[in-house]
């Protein structure tokens, strides 16, 4: 178990277009934060989606940058789940636990954006990240997220959703070796992994990493298109609702086409920018 190395924060899903995406994740019913704008240097924007304890965020290139060269390049083949932030209190604690246990850890960079509050005015989310080496990380990109902001970000009125989403149960990666893969990243948390059907789950210390062998994500949403996602990466995620009959009104409602997977509701890529989510009730 790490000291600074806390779990998941929040995944990313990198869009073409940004406000188009904004609104289909609005017609999933959710609750979509107003647009953030990153540095000039980084040329990137998001819009958020808060739950109680953790999120995700819809990301685009507002303006063509080196610092994301990466992510054009990305988009120029697919839209989806590009990124896991990793939850620290201290982003230099988690870069010095990593570098201890022999994995490269940059140096902390800080950056900040601003952000419309409630009510109108104006404040500033800031951020304090360490990015881990590709190599530590089998068929995803992660990196640590200190918050020294939270009550910019987690805003009571972004957290309420019409279809009573209220934080990650599980985040999907496809990859060839489940339990090769699972050992890199049972390094990364230094926690225990457990088999699942057709892969492993590593846990993380909250949300579990479950990554799935060739099939394995077929075999569990066998009536989901799943053809828009990656062989390999970062597939998609589970968000916990509270009530299942509210997501189905609000997918029925904004038009989505879901699979019933037993309990759970289900979104395939083709409306979720290239990410399939599962809404699972408690």
């Amino acid at each position: 178990m790490r000291a600074h190395v806390l779990g998941i924060d929040h995944v990313i899903v990198l869009v073409r277009e940004l406000e188009a995406a904004a609104a289909d994740y609005g017609r999933l019913g959710f609750t979509i934060s107003p647009r953030g704008t990153h540095s000039a240097h980084m040329g990137t924007g998001n819009h958020t989606i808060m739950f109680e304890r953790d999120y995700f965020e819809l990301m685009g290139v507002l303006a063509p940058t080196d610092a994301n060269a990466r992510w054009r390049e990305l988009l120029a083949r697919r839209e989806g789940m590009s990124g896991v932030a990793l939850k620290t209190d201290k982003a230099s604690g988690a870069a010095a636990e990593m570098r201890a246990a022999g994995i490269a850890a940059a140096d902390p960079v800080h950056f900040a954006r601003p952000v419309d509050l409630p009510g109108g005015g104006k404040g500033e989310a800031a951020f304090d990240t360490t990015q881990f080496p590709p190599e530590a990380t089998p068929d995803a990109r992660m990196f640590c997220c200190q918050h020294l902001t939270p009550h910019t970000v987690w805003i009571a009125a972004l957290q309420r959703h019409a279809n009573s989403a209220h934080g990650l149960a599980e985040v999907l990666l496809a990859t060839d070796d489940p339990a090769e893969a699972g050992a890199a990243y049972a390094r990364i948390f230094d926690r225990d992994t457990a088999p699942v059907p057709g892969g492993v789950a590593v846990a993380t210390g909250n949300t579990p990493l479950v990554l799935l062998g060739p099939g394995a994500l077929a075999a569990r949403y066998p009536a989901v298109d799943l053809a828009a996602l990656p062989a390999r990466g970062l597939a998609g995620f589970v968000v916990r609702v509270r009530r299942r009959e509210d997501a189905r009104a609000a997918l029925l409602a904004g038009g989505v086409a879901f699979v019933e997977e037993g309990r759970s509701l289900v979104v395939g890529p083709a409306a979720a920018r290239g990410a399939l989510i599962e809404f699972r009730p408690d």
